[in-house]
């Protein structure tokens, strides 16, 4: 099944606060998060992004750009 954004009902006011990812990301490597820290990875034309577990719970909506596409990624 393929998402179509024409389906989503947006006539309300966005209950949550939404995580704006940047552009720019940090690499994992470079990032020092604890071993117990569980994270969303998703990936895009070889392009992989990794947000936070216990960010989407505050934000349970996060979006930005990947592959030079827009993303919303929802928790």
């Amino acid at each position: 099944m393929v998402f179509d954004a024409r389906r989503a009902m947006l006539k309300d006011p966005d209950l949550f606060a939404r995580f704006v990812a940047p552009e720019t990301a940090l690499k994992l490597a470079e990032f020092p998060i604890p071993g117990s820290e569980q994270l969303i990875v998703f990936e895009r034309s070889e392009e992989k992004r990794a947000l936070l577990v216990r960010q989407m719970a505050y934000h349970h909506v996060a979006q930005g750009k990947l592959a030079g596409e827009p993303f919303l990624i929802a928790f």
